[in-house]
């Protein structure tokens, strides 16, 4: 037809940027400042300064040093042309900008928790002037997912409720089809496999195996999502409030790698990456 032409992928991830950093501008506008928890983040952080951000959660200082923040990742977009990867690259993009506004060209407060693999400093960011914890901010406006570890539990945990705000309210990346909370009978969940993924959904049975228990969300163990627990954690989870055994016939979320064994699994080691959803 006359006077129309396709729109390639470079234009629709342009344009798809370019809503995603749009409504960014207008998440941050009305989401409550978030307050620092001391145990994490604060003013007598090392002073730092940002040369570059590399992407939602990274950074490379003036020093020449890697930042990485902690207990947190930004959306990172599967590899290919394909709707999902567009609408996932302007998510990522969006998170960047974010992390960007927030620290390029002025001095922050830089809390270490430790190195990763490789080689990237850990740990977290503090806004002097507005007094915010930078990371629970951006939790809040959807732009980072909380990503507990054994070492940052903590931290994590102070993270969550900024997060479970943000995944009522849809928000940023949380928006998207790509990185929203999967429904536990998703078919979808057994592509997912290597990538982290929130998961939602009643649990049906729990069983014991090999020394874990296992939570299961469908009708056949075999094939269906399923949680599974070392029942040397078990303590540990009831201690914090969850107790893995009395879930049958609750809603529970589950964050984590999802992995194949007959079925798409998450694997569970510490509280903060399991919870009971009250409807």
């Amino acid at each position: 037809m006359e006077g129309h032409s396709a729109m390639g992928g470079s234009d629709r991830l342009r344009d798809a940027i370019g809503w995603w950093v749009c409504g960014a501008a207008a998440i941050a506008a009305i989401v409550a400042p978030a307050r620092a928890d001391p145990r994490c983040a604060g003013p007598e952080g090392e002073p730092v300064w940002a040369e570059r951000v590399v992407s939602g959660d990274e950074m490379v200082l003036v020093d020449g040093r890697r930042l990485r923040l902690a207990e947190v990742a930004a959306p990172r977009p599967p590899l290919g042309v394909s709707g999902e990867a567009v609408g996932a690259a302007a998510a990522a993009e969006a998170a960047r900008v974010a992390l960007a506004d927030r620290v390029e060209g002025r001095e922050i407060a830089f809390t270490e928790t430790g190195v990763d693999r490789h080689g990237r400093s850990l740990g977290h960011l503090y806004d002097t002037v507005a007094g915010q914890w930078i990371e629970a901010e951006l939790v809040a406006a959807g732009h980072l997912r909380v990503v507990p570890t054994r070492t940052g539990r903590a931290c994590a945990a102070a993270l969550l409720p900024a997060e479970r705000s943000a995944v009522v309210a849809r928000r940023g990346a949380w928006a998207s089809p790509v990185f929203a909370v999967m429904p536990a009978t998703a078919v979808e969940l057994a592509a997912r496999v290597g990538r982290w993924t929130v998961v939602e959904g009643r649990v049906r049975s729990i069983g014991r195996s090999g020394g874990h228990t296992w939570l299961n969300f469908g009708e056949d163990f075999r094939r269906d999502f399923a949680v599974v627990i070392d029942d040397k954690d078990l303590d540990g989870l009831r201690a914090a409030g969850f107790d893995a055994t009395a879930m049958r016939g609750r809603d529970v979320r589950v964050r984590g790698v999802i992995v194949h064994r007959g079925g798409p699994r998450i694997a569970v080691e510490v509280p903060e990456n399991i919870e009971r959803v009250d409807r």
